[in-house]
C-alpha cells in the first residue's frame, strides 16, 4: 500500500509540472487585462502549481470555463477594449473541476467611477462538492491532541483522500480592489476580500479548503489580502507579480482554543505571454510561500518554492472590432 501511495504522489507531482491548463482560482486574473471587452466574454483555461520539493504544499490542478458580461456605464459599443479609466457593471459565472472538488460560481462586480485609480466592488458566490476528499483536520496545536504541522502537509492529505463522503461547500466572497493603470498597459493594485465558508460535514467542524490550500472550520471566515502588478515589455510579453496573504478565523470554547487562526503568505513573479489581441494567454510564475508560525510548519526551505503555470483562451465574437476574424 505504501508503494501505491508513493507512486500516486510521484504521478501527481509529474502532472503538476507538465500540465499547462490554468484558470487561477485565487488572486488577480492577469489575462483579463488584455482579454476583456465590453459585452460578452467567454473563456476557458486551467491552472497547475507544484512545489520544487515534495512536502508541505499540496499541488493544485484545475480547469474550467468562465462567462463574463461587462456592461459599460458610459456610451460605448460592445466589443470595445477596456480603457485606462473604464467603468462598468460586471456579471460573472464559471464552472471549475479539480481532482478534489467541482462546482460553479456566480458573481457581480461594479466599477462605478471613470477615474484612474480604479475602485471595483465584487461579490462572488461559490458552490461545489468534495469528491470524497474532505478531511477531518487538526486545527489547534494542543498537547496530546495532535499538531497542525503533522497534518497540514501533502503526505497526510493525499493519504486520506477518498476515505470520506461527498461533502457540500458554499462560500460568500466580498471584495474591494484598488488599481492604478500605468502607461502602455501597465497596472499595479491591491485587493481585500472577506470570505464566509460553510461546509456541510459530519466532522467536528474540521475540514480542508483545497482551493486556498489550508485547513478551515466547517463554518469559518477567511481574510484575503492580495497585491498585483503588470509591466509590459512588448506587445507579446509582460512581467507580472502577485502577492497573497490568507488568514482564517479563531474559535475559543470553554477557555480553550478549538481552532487557531491559521495563515500563510505567498509571492510569485513571472512572465505573461499574450497573443491574438488577448485571445490567447500563457503565464509562468515562480516564487515561494511561507506559514507565519513555525509550529505550523515542519518542512524545509526548498519545500516552500513554487512553480505555477496558467493558460487562458477567449472566444472571439463577431462585433469584437480588433480581434482576429
Amino acid at each position: 500500500m505504501k508503494k501505491i501511495n508513493a507512486l500516486f504522489k510521484i504521478i501527481l507531482l509529474n502532472v503538476a509540472f507538465l500540465a499547462t491548463m490554468s484558470l487561477g482560482a485565487m488572486g488577480f486574473d492577469q489575462s483579463s487585462l488584455v482579454g476583456f471587452r465590453y459585452g460578452p466574454n467567454l473563456s476557458w483555461g486551467g491552472m497547475v502549481n507544484s512545489p520544487i520539493v515534495w512536502g508541505q504544499w499540496v499541488p493544485q490542478l484545475s480547469a474550467g470555463m468562465r462567462y463574463t458580461w461587462l456592461e459599460p456605464l458610459q456610451p460605448l459599443n460592445y466589443g470595445e477594449p477596456l480603457g485606462i479609466a473604464s467603468s462598468y457593471l460586471k456579471m460573472d459565472g464559471s464552472i471549475e473541476i479539480t481532482p478534489f472538488y467541482g462546482g460553479f460560481s456566480a458573481g457581480l462586480g461594479l466599477r462605478p467611477f471613470k477615474v484612474n485609480p480604479q475602485i471595483e466592488f465584487n461579490f462572488v458566490y461559490e458552490s461545489f462538492f468534495y469528491f470524497k476528499s474532505n478531511l477531518e483536520m487538526v486545527n489547534a496545536d494542543v498537547s496530546g491532541g495532535g499538531h497542525i504541522a503533522e497534518t497540514w502537509n501533502s503526505d497526510y492529505i493525499l493519504d486520506h483522500v477518498g476515505k470520506s463522503e461527498f461533502d457540500y461547500a458554499q462560500l460568500f466572497d466580498m471584495g474591494l480592489d484598488l488599481s492604478y493603470s500605468l502607461p502602455h498597459g501597465g497596472l499595479i493594485g491591491i485587493g481585500a476580500h472577506y470570505i464566509l465558508s460553510d461546509i456541510s460535514t459530519d466532522f467536528d467542524g474540521k475540514s480542508y479548503d483545497y482551493e486556498r490550500n489550508m485547513p478551515v472550520f466547517s463554518r469559518d471566515y477567511i481574510v484575503q489580502i492580495q497585491s498585483f502588478g503588470r509591466l509590459p515589455v512588448s506587445s507579446l510579453v509582460s512581467v507580472i507579480y502577485e502577492g497573497l496573504f490568507l488568514k482564517t478565523g479563531l474559535l475559543r470554547s470553554g477557555g480553550s482554543v478549538k481552532k487557531e487562526s491559521l495563515s500563510y503568505r505567498m509571492m510569485l513573479v513571472g512572465a505573461h505571454f499574450s497573443w491574438m489581441d488577448g485571445l490567447r494567454n500563457f503565464i509562468v510564475k515562480a516564487g515561494m510561500w511561507n506559514r507565519d508560525k513555525k509550529r505550523f510548519y515542519n518542512g524545509s526551505f526548498a519545500q516552500q518554492l513554487l512553480v505555477q503555470l496558467e493558460y487562458k483562451g477567449y472566444f472571439s465574437f463577431p462585433f469584437h472590432g480588433n480581434f482576429p476574424k
